[in-house]
């Protein structure tokens, strides 16, 4: 086993921007004008990245996550989808994006084993301009109906909490959290591997005529009005733990002298380069792999490799990432 490089897959969006190219140039020069998403691994039907690097260069993470099954997941393998629990990607906004929501899980009524994942997900701001935000939740006293209503007629942002966001804020956003990414941002964002977004209303694109589909009965099903609204979390620390519970695991480490983490959580490792350059060594056992992280890029370590030597180049900026289920 080794840690696992993916070939980038870059989306265009129309809403683009181009801040991810200033952050992360080095990337940026592979990257096509346009793109929205730069995603760095996902396992989406008909959509799953490819290894890059090794023995398994060429083979899908969902071939992986099937014929290596136990390798790859440890414990996570069993009673689960025979998906990889995870997607990470950067968006870059010019434009904002529309008003969506997301599936819940689905369980197994009677032992509540899980038979096919939602979507919640995380943001990391990366970059912002000033005034940016991004939307989440009903405002107080704005009912469902009113708010149904203003997707017809209305004008549903301004029914929505407006959340300003500045670099270096964490965002935690549960399946069924009705939200939209405003513009101006650039985002790290982590999520369930679930392919499923219920467009509820779009914002208006200059200059584009052509609507997209939108899916407002789905969408207002799989709302939950009840959820609290989470908090804005500030990733300044030096080891700030930014999602403790929910299906997946999110840390944020800022690093400028070696440093030594043992895994505290079950399966794979995901480390993510935001800021720096990273030398980093799993150890699985007796077999030790090194690999160096330049800012941009993700690599994914399978469930066997248990500790993990730090050696930053500089100030380093590292996110670590796991599924709980």
């Amino acid at each position: 086993m080794y840690p696992l490089r993916f070939q980038r897959i870059e989306a265009a969006k129309p809403w683009a921007g181009a801040r991810l190219r200033r952050l992360f140039p080095a990337q940026a020069a592979e990257v096509p004008p346009g793109t929205g998403e730069w995603i760095e691994l996902c396992d989406f039907p008909g959509q799953s990245s490819v290894v890059a690097n090794g023995e398994w260069r060429g083979q899908t993470l969902h071939d992986l996550a099937r014929a290596r099954r136990t390798q790859l997941l440890g414990e996570l393998a069993v009673d689960a989808p025979d998906d990889f629990p995870l997607c990470v990607k950067f968006l870059d906004t010019a434009q904002p994006l529309s008003i969506q929501d997301h599936p819940s899980d689905v369980r197994e009524a009677a032992d509540k084993r899980l038979i096919r994942r939602g979507k919640s997900e995380c943001w990391l701001v990366l970059d912002a301009a000033p005034g940016a935000v991004i939307y989440q939740g009903l405002r107080q006293g704005v009912t469902a109906a009113q708010f149904g209503k203003a997707l017809v007629d209305g004008d549903p942002p301004a029914l929505l909490n407006a959340r300003a966001v500045k670099p270096g804020d964490f965002l935690y956003n549960a399946a069924g959290m009705v939200h939209a990414i405003g513009a101006d941002l650039a985002l790290l964002e982590i999520q369930q591997n679930c392919p499923t977004t219920y467009r509820l209303w779009d914002f208006p694109r200059p200059g584009i005529a052509e609507k997209r589909e939108m899916h407002v009965q789905p969408g207002l099903a799989a709302a939950r009005h009840d959820l609290p609204l989470p908090k804005i979390v500030p990733t300044h620390g030096s080891d700030v733990l930014l999602a403790p519970d929910g299906p997946f695991g999110v840390r944020s480490l800022r690093i400028s002298s070696a440093a030594h983490e043992a895994k505290a959580w079950p399966g794979f490792t995901l480390h993510t380069c935001l800021k720096g350059e990273c030398e980093i060594t799993g150890r699985a056992r007796d077999n030790l792999q090194p690999t160096i992280l330049m800012p941009g890029e993700t690599v994914l370590w399978p469930a066997e490799f248990t500790e993990f030597e730090l050696y930053p180049r500089g100030d380093c900026w590292l996110i670590v990432s796991w599924a709980r289920e």
